[in-house]
């Protein structure tokens, strides 16, 4: 193992101990991002356009499915196939973040809804959607959140029904990362049996209630494909932050899905979402980090060219005691990250450390970029510097994947517990 040290301002890299094999891959992320021209960043952002050029490339560089194992990996070509950890892909999406790249987001969800299929899928299902996902043919999307269930899976209103040997998916899923342009989605659904939902005189009951327990219990996850028949892209979404990711809403309308495609078992769709959104979450807590550094350097930068030009001394306006605290506040939520996502790879992965690395990496995030505006005034809204976009995007980082309140309330059910 080798030693790393922090230039706060400079690196962007957690003190603390890596791999070759780790900081090799964040040489490839800080090449890959730095090829990408900052007008190409900017124009993603301006005209809500996803580019799935880049994607591809991005995956063709081993990105795509990097904390998985080789024996998917047919289709690229050998520097690429290396197996990486939650380390490596933790490092490559603090480095996408910092330089805004215009696929952080989407190359996060593809790794999270490869981990399902990884885990729960069987030999077809991973012959059949994990090789094409690390080459960038397929693009995947996660189905969870509905109108009226976000961080509540018991909430789910999409329902399943088996007729024969199709599954019959009706709801709406909606702000879907890659929604538009996606090839697969890992649904979740609320399976009905057909002897719980009958009235005694044989009709539907399409209203029984059921207990929150109880519709938990029957959650089942899915691989729903975009050919599929009753499938349909709906309302496409014009956000404030999280631009250029063809967030969407997914409606299913007697959607068709052979029941090959049954993800696990019935009633494990809270466990193939819950155990996948643990390391998603980790995810979010680099990107935003990587946000978080991001703004500081864009300020830092500025910042020193105004005291070398004697336009402003060390201490004015507090702009020491400032990036100073901003400096604390970054390097805190790397290492809470870094220890999540090393609890990942030791296989000791911790639900409650993911929920707290994401709350404070999406805090910091925002109070950083909120903070690095209040410094610069005017100049931190310029587009250039992007630390405006950095602000909004941070917004969402508060918010998806389980809101940071939801994130509070896990943690203290855990402390409870114990």
């Amino acid at each position: 193992m080798v030693q790393t040290q922090i230039t706060p301002g400079a690196s962007g890299v957690m003190s603390g101990k890596f791999s070759k094999e780790q900081l090799a891959w964040l040489d490839k992320a800080k090449s890959f991002a730095a090829a990408v021209p900052l007008s190409e960043v900017m124009a993603s952002d301006k005209d809500n356009t996803f580019r799935r050029d880049l994607f591809v490339k991005a995956c063709q560089e081993g990105f795509g499915a990097l904390p998985f194992g080789p024996e998917y990996k047919t289709g690229l070509k050998d520097h690429a196939r290396t197996g990486g950890d939650y380390v490596s892909f933790a490092l490559i999406n603090q480095e996408f973040a910092r330089k805004v790249n215009p696929i952080m987001s989407s190359l996060g969800v593809h790794v999270l809804c490869q981990e399902p299929i990884y885990k729960f899928g069987n030999a077809e299902q991973k012959a059949k959607y994990l090789p094409p996902s690390a080459t960038g043919e397929f693009l995947g999307a996660f189905g969870l959140t509905e109108p009226n269930a976000g961080s509540d899976t018991a909430a789910i209103e999409t329902t399943a029904r088996l007729v024969g040997d199709e599954y019959i998916l009706n709801g709406t899923k909606t702000f879907i990362t890659s929604g538009a342009s996606a090839d697969f989605y890992i649904v979740m659904a609320r399976l009905l049996e057909n002897k719980e939902d009958k009235k005694s005189d044989g009709e539907a009951n399409p209203h029984k209630a059921a207990s929150p327990a109880a519709r938990s219990g029957q959650i089942t996850a899915f691989v729903v494909e975009r050919k599929f028949e009753g499938f349909e892209i709906g309302q496409k979404f014009d956000m404030l932050g999280m631009r250029g990711y063809s967030t969407c809403e997914i409606v299913m309308n007697d959607c068709k899905v052979p029941k090959a495609n049954l993800l696990g078992a019935h009633g494990e769709g809270r466990k193939v979402a819950l155990g996948s959104l643990a390391k998603g979450r980790v995810t979010i807590a680099a990107q935003c980090c990587g946000w978080a550094q991001g703004a500081f350097e864009a300020a830092t930068n500025l910042l020193q060219r105004y005291y070398r030009d004697g336009a402003i001394n060390s201490d004015a306006n507090g702009h020491a005691r400032t990036l100073g605290e901003m400096a604390v506040s970054i390097e805190s939520a790397r290492v809470l990250t870094f220890q999540a996502a090393r609890l990942i790879d030791a296989n000791e992965a911790s639900i409650t450390v993911a929920a707290m690395a994401k709350t404070v990496a999406s805090d910091t995030a925002m109070k950083v970029a909120t903070d690095a505006i209040s410094l610069l005034g005017l100049e931190g809204l310029k587009p250039d510097l992007l630390i405006e976009r950095i602000f909004r995007d941070a917004k969402a980082g508060q918010i998806y994947e389980g809101t940071n309140q939801i994130q509070r309330m896990l943690i203290a059910r855990d402390l409870l517990k114990s």
